[in-house]
């Protein structure tokens, strides 16, 4: 049986707007939706018995992979606004590793693929953190 979307489950409207801070000092307006992506990771990074089927980590894996390619770039457009070389180039490296790792596709072998859309997640999870701040907050 393959997962039910997060979406699904909440029955709520897809895309939240999110204010978000751009290279060049201003802001946008994104659809981003906060809650989503974290129910998304949270659903693949819980604990549980086993090993999920190949089938349910290629739904993970779509999932994902939407949410990666709309925070990675939000990430590394936002990234210099820290005034940190640093920072900057390992956004830019961990934006480039996902991408990678999305073209690399889900792999055949059932272990290998929840691995990887466990180290998805955590990507994820991290971009989306980046996305969410502010440095002119110091948050």
């Amino acid at each position: 049986m393959l997962p039910v979307s997060p979406q699904s489950r909440t029955g709520r409207a897809p895309v939240a707007a999110l204010t978000v801070a751009r290279a060049d000092g201003t802001t946008a307006t994104l659809p981003v939706d906060v809650t989503l992506i974290s129910e998304t990771v949270s659903t693949v990074l819980a604990c549980r018995e086993g090993t999920p089927e190949r089938a349910t980590c290629a739904a993970w894996h779509r999932w994902l992979a939407g949410h990666l390619r709309l925070l990675a770039p939000i990430a590394v457009e936002q990234a210099p606004r820290w005034n940190d070389p640093q920072r900057t180039s390992l956004v830019e490296a961990t934006a480039a590793a996902v991408d990678q790792a999305l073209a690399d596709g889900l792999p055949a072998d059932r272990d290998a693929a929840y691995v990887h859309v466990q180290e998805l997640a955590r990507e994820c999870r991290g971009l989306l953190g980046l996305v969410l701040d502010r440095p002119e907050d110091g948050q």
